[in-house]
């Protein structure tokens, strides 16, 4: 089945586009007005010739359009400014103050009592601009750490809501456990895939074990953030990501900076992997530094990058730019739709190959859909 981005009915196949040399000359972005939904967007999308360090291939993609995201706010701003408060269940009532025209989450229930969850805190949005939430960003604080469970939109000036989460820190639960903040990481690939995919607290746990056991590493709570922090794995997941950082500013400004970068296609041992692209080059910037360390610790989790099929050790090839953009445009599978009427429209499409979750920003027509965030992963 063809999703049809914006209508919703059956169009023939997406035609792929001829791609671009990282050295072509691209166009400055066109404003959009607001309402330009995923189809627009896709059409326009081109993927540049790869970054690569070791086993791990990073692939620009540009856009001839970019959508106003000024309006909306990230975790880790709202966290920062104290906007947005995330918390454990049981210390909503005595935490958070009632407003006299309060946003209603749909759906949601009162009270919050109970207790705290391990798959679910409450968070409030007290800014006056909507708040995107992102599958794999970690929060740390409470009982124990967190990650994001599923992307999504949160009105400005909303009442507390139920916010599904998946636990990263499987040794600590400790008892109180004040507000969360901002831990400014993205969980990696294969963790964000559990959690948004699969939808599984041991699936969360297990790849975390994994990432510590491929980097050597270990936390004394089991704690993907200390994982994180651990000398070894800085160092290691530093090294890389400087690089490429340093590679992206260098060489590719004068052809890239400021002409509508807004997202990543990712290979690891010679397969694309991964991509995440979003509507303008402002909000990839925002969370190009966590998702590129993200990428770099899958990388560094799955091993060295050599082939030794038939008893030869050889390094995997880099995947063309064809390649990566095939993986990129692809999207044909079982659509599921989920939808919060004036919040979000978040759409998924199942393959045996691949599984993408497309976000959208809503208003009260679900037809003025904004492309927010889209995001592309192999299926295990």
């Amino acid at each position: 089945m063809k999703k049809d981005w914006g209508l919703y009915a059956v169009l023939a196949p997406l035609l792929l586009v001829t791609p671009l040399m990282a050295r072509v000359i691209f166009p400055r972005p066109t404003p959009l007005p607001k309402g330009t939904g995923v189809g627009e967007f896709r059409q326009s999308w081109r993927v540049l010739e790869p970054i690569t360090r070791r086993n791990l291939s990073i692939y620009p993609v540009i856009s001839s359009l970019a959508a106003d995201t000024s309006a909306f706010l990230t975790l880790d701003e709202g966290l920062a400014s104290g906007s947005v408060r995330i918390l454990e269940r049981g210390q909503v009532e005595s935490a958070l103050y009632r407003r006299r025209n309060p946003e209603r989450w749909p759906g949601q229930q009162e009270p919050w009592g109970g207790g705290a969850r391990v798959n679910e805190l409450a968070l409030v949005n007290d800014s006056s601009r909507p708040l995107i939430l992102l599958a794999g960003e970690v929060v740390s604080g409470g009982k124990q750490n967190r990650i994001i469970g599923a992307d999504l939109v949160v009105p400005p000036k909303s009442e507390p809501l139920p916010l599904t989460v998946f636990c990263v820190e499987h040794g600590r639960w400790s008892a109180g456990g004040g507000a969360f903040g901002a831990a400014k990481a993205m969980a990696h690939p294969e963790i964000r895939r559990q959690a948004q995919v699969h939808k599984s607290q041991q699936g969360v746990w297990e790849s975390v074990e994994r990432a510590a056991s491929g980097l050597a590493v270990a936390s004394p709570t089991q704690d993907y953030a200390g994982v994180l922090n651990t000398p070894a794995a800085k160092r290691r997941v530093e090294e890389v990501a400087a690089s490429i950082e340093g590679e992206y500013e260098r060489e590719l400004r004068d052809q890239i900076r400021g002409r509508g970068t807004v997202g990543v296609v990712v290979a690891i041992n010679g397969q694309p992997v991964w991509s995440d692209v979003f509507s303008s080059p402002d909000l990839f910037c925002k969370y190009w530094p966590k998702l590129l360390r993200s990428y770099v610790m899958e990388a560094e989790s799955r091993g060295c990058g050599f082939d030794q099929s038939g008893g030869e050790r050889k390094m995997f090839g880099v995947p063309g730019v064809k390649q990566a953009e095939t993986f990129l445009l692809e999207d044909r599978g079982r659509v599921n739709i989920k939808m919060e009427p004036a919040a979000y429209r978040r759409t998924e499409i199942s393959s045996g190959d691949y599984q993408i979750v497309a976000l959208e920003a809503v208003g009260k027509s679900e037809d003025s859909g904004l492309l927010i965030h889209y995001n592309k992963m192999e299926q295990d």
